[in-house]
């Protein structure tokens, strides 16, 4: 099922926007965020706190309205089809009819199983990592950030004295930035790697050759 033809219905155009979204805002932020934590040259600082904040907002949300898509959308198909769901049941912890386990995934990535398991759409630990970065990950980071941002420092003062202070909150802020870096190298590199034919879908919104028709 993995080497079906991407469909528009696959990844329909609001995700593959929200994507894209995504993705130039975690460049920014991290572009930035090495700047603000150590500059690489001079007079850039207040540009770089200023697309700091916005890239950051933007971000959150952008995640926001893709979990708001996710329940409430139109939906998207499952690897190569047409048929729509609602996008929560392809993120479901949930295990489909049919679909490998985690253990079977796990062992393909490291290369202690020649063969994928069967997926309909995400396997389990491209679900957990995308559950993990929602619920977790870019939480820790805005709150840790926010600790950080002058106009809210005031606000989250005691929090911050609990978890160790200013310095503290900064490792554990950049810290998280290098969880958010090392996820979205491993996923870029899978993407390259596994299902590089979807890569003008994701970038252009075209369709791959051989498609299924759509139905009249």
């Amino acid at each position: 099922m993995g080497h079906l033809p991407p469909t528009r219905e696959e990844h329909p155009l609001p995700a593959v926007i929200m994507h894209a979204v995504h993705m130039v805002s975690l460049v920014l932020l991290v572009f930035t965020g090495f700047y603000i934590h150590s500059p690489f040259f001079s007079g850039f600082m207040g540009y770089a706190r200023s697309i700091h904040q916005v890239a950051m907002w933007t971000f959150v949300f952008t995640t926001v309205i893709r979990l708001y898509w996710a329940f409430f959308g139109a939906g998207s198909a499952p690897s190569g089809r047409r048929t729509k769901r609602r996008d929560f049941h392809w993120f479901s912890p949930i295990r489909h009819k049919g679909e490998g386990n985690f253990r079977d995934t796990l062992k393909y990535y490291l290369f202690l199983r020649k063969t994928h398991p069967v997926v309909d759409k995400f396997n389990p630990l491209q679900k957990g990592t995308y559950l993990f970065w929602a619920f977790v990950l870019i939480p820790l980071t805005l709150l840790t950030g926010l600790c950080l941002w002058t106009p809210t420092q005031s606000f989250f003062e005691s929090f911050t004295y609990w978890a160790g202070g200013l310095a503290a909150m900064r490792s554990y802020h950049y810290l998280l930035m290098w969880v958010f870096i090392v996820t979205a190298g491993i996923h870029l590199y899978l993407v390259v790697a596994e299902v590089a034919r979807k890569l003008p879908l994701m970038f252009a919104w075209k369709e791959g050759k051989n498609a299924p028709p759509k139905r009249t």
